[in-house]
């Protein structure tokens, strides 16, 4: 039994080294070989050129300078003055005796006088006494008393009124009574409440008086 393992160990044996042999000798092993071992690297050093620098810029050229023109002055020639005609004398003829002379000229006609101002007012004149009926006056405007009206009072007031240029009523007085204080009082507040344009003279503005009748009637 020991025999026939030691026989095929060797025969596995032989046969493993034939088979080996016949590989080294296919080239097969050879390429196996190759395979295993790595390739060889090989690395070049390029050197780097060296950056190219820009062309110098070149001189500007320098243009040639044109010399100044002369300019000729000319000086102008002065002209001789022309010499003037002498004026030939005139003999004066003596006056005719038959040269008739212009009669004068009429004299201007005198100018016109002026027409003579209006007179002044004097300052302390008394104003003009008119008529109610020439002064634009506006109508009095009459409130009869309510205590008059109560007892019965009736009559008849009139009152003087004076005017300045203006035309405002500036004074006023009583020239009739009606008999009760209440009604001329009631027909001066309205007299004094009218409203008048300046009276007129001769184109100037005037003071003037008047007299204004108020009648107080019950209906």
């Amino acid at each position: 039994m020991f025999d026939q393992r030691f026989f095929k160990i060797t025969i596995a044996v032989l046969l493993f080294h034939a088979g080996l042999l016949y590989l080294i000798q296919s080239g097969l092993a050879r390429k196996m070989t190759e395979a295993v071992i790595a390739p060889e690297i090989i690395a070049r050093i390029i050197p780097m050129e060296p950056p190219q620098q820009p062309p110098a810029p070149e001189p500007p050229k320098q243009q040639p300078q044109t010399p100044p023109k002369q300019v000729k002055v000319v000086t102008p020639r002065p002209t001789p003055p022309k010499p003037q005609p002498t004026p030939t004398p005139v003999a004066s003829l003596p006056p005719s005796p038959t040269a008739i002379e212009a009669p004068p000229a009429p004299p201007a006609p005198p100018a016109p006088a002026p027409e003579p101002a209006a007179p002044a007012a004097p300052a302390n004149a008394a104003p003009r006494a008119v008529g109610i009926g020439e002064i634009a006056c506006s109508p009095p405007q009459v409130t009869y008393p309510s205590q008059s009206r109560r007892m019965g009072e009736t009559g008849k007031t009139v009152v003087r009124l004076t005017t300045d240029e203006t035309g405002h009523v500036v004074k006023t007085a009583i020239v009739t009574s009606s008999g009760s204080t209440r009604l001329d009082t009631a027909a001066v507040n309205a007299v004094q409440a009218m409203r008048c344009k300046p009276y007129m003279d001769n184109g100037r503005a005037v003071a003037v008086t008047a007299q204004q009748p108020i009648n107080f009637e019950l209906n």
